[in-house]
């Protein structure tokens, strides 16, 4: 049976899901939904058919491809895997967004988008449906292929990634003690009056310095994403 990229698990990265967004890299351009998704490398094969169906004689030879391992990011997406494959889409039209029954949360009202941003954080897990799209420019004689977002939907939990919002909160969430009293709140005309007493003086080694963890070196980059498939060629990822 043939594949499609939607039966993998994948793990969402950077995504506006629920309003059209402007890309800051192309000033005038329409704004447009978009997500970076993370895929296992299983899907390696998956996402090579894909871009084939669209590329010129079905070869990607010398094109730009929209896909690269996390290792070869200029800035690899922290708490994703070195050798997964990050790909960027997008799409000036309103993604099918749905949740883990199947049911599509549909964009438009206040409490459809925030939900959406609730359910859609770094780090979530989600199956992606993604069309392959060719382009070419005539003034630099790139060519390559890109992918649009036409989908995606909730596919479990997953740990929030270090990145983007609520990774403040979601670090101090196992701190939390549930049957704790809450902090007690400043009496009016006196911001101060329910601080705590400043720590004494003599003591100033009373909270030991956090050791903090040892840095690991992060695998060496290959200029072929998919080499554990086939032998690295040049700038192709896809090259068999």
């Amino acid at each position: 049976m043939t594949q499609d990229v939607t039966d993998f698990v994948a793990t969402l990265a950077h995504s506006s899901l629920a309003v059209a967004r402007p890309n800051k890299l192309k000033p005038g351009s329409a704004p447009t939904f978009y997500a970076e998704v993370c895929f296992p490398p299983e899907a390696a094969n998956v996402l090579a058919a894909l871009a084939s169906t669209v590329a010129p004689g079905g070869s990607l030879a010398g094109l730009e491809i929209g896909v690269k391992t996390n290792a070869q990011k200029a800035k690899p997406i922290p708490g994703i895997p070195h050798d997964w494959y990050v790909v960027k889409s997008s799409t000036q039209f309103a993604p099918y967004v749905a949740d883990a029954t199947g049911a599509q949360i549909v964009q438009g009202s206040p409490e459809a988008n925030a939900r959406i941003q609730a359910v859609f954080f770094a780090g979530k897990r989600v199956r992606a449906s993604l069309s392959a799209f060719a382009w070419s420019h005539a003034q630099t004689g790139r060519r390559g292929v890109s992918f649009n977002l036409t989908g995606i939907m909730e596919a479990g939990d997953g740990e929030r990634l270090n990145i983007g919002s609520g990774v403040t909160a979601n670090a101090f969430a196992k701190y939390a003690q549930p049957g704790g009293a809450p902090a007690a709140q400043p009496a009016a005309g006196n911001p101060f009056a329910a601080q705590a007493p400043a720590p004494q003086a003599a003591n100033p080694l009373a909270v030991a310095p956090v050791q903090q963890p040892a840095q690991v070196a992060a695998p060496a980059v290959s200029a072929n994403p998919f080499a554990q498939q086939a032998p690295a060629q040049a700038a192709n990822p896809f090259a068999r």
